[in-house]
């Protein structure tokens, strides 16, 4: 299923605070990273990330964008599970906790879920 990969790179860069470690994980290179990074921002109008010396964090706007992008990325997935005719469960509910940290909240199986995460902001 087609995916914006965009967004996927947004969102490893903003949990691991790093476009090496973004890079690594999602096994491609650190100048691809930057450079989808670097188109988000163009579409965008404005910077998402703070670089700092060997790390980055998220603007205002790129908090914004972040909770955009997971529930982006789960509505996408969702689809494709359906589409596959698995099961489709509630879209994930993404809540900021503020300073940092959100927690996503889901329905599966008739049991609620709750994933506490940390964002390098």
């Amino acid at each position: 299923m087609t995916t914006d990969n965009r967004l996927k790179i947004f969102v490893a860069v903003a949990q691991s605070g790093s476009f090496t470690l973004a890079a690594r994980s999602l096994g491609c290179t650190q100048p691809a990273v930057s450079q989808n990074i670097a188109q988000l921002e163009s579409e965008a109008g404005c910077a998402l990330f703070e670089r700092g010396r060997g790390s980055v964090s998220l603007t205002p706007s790129g908090r914004v964008f972040y909770s955009y992008a997971k529930r982006i990325l789960s509505l996408y997935e969702s689809m494709t599970r359906e589409l596959a005719g698995q099961p489709a469960s509630q879209e994930p509910m993404f809540l900021d906790l503020g300073e940092g940290r959100s927690a996503e909240v889901s329905v599966k199986d008739g049991k609620i879920e709750i994933g506490l995460k940390s964002v390098k902001y």
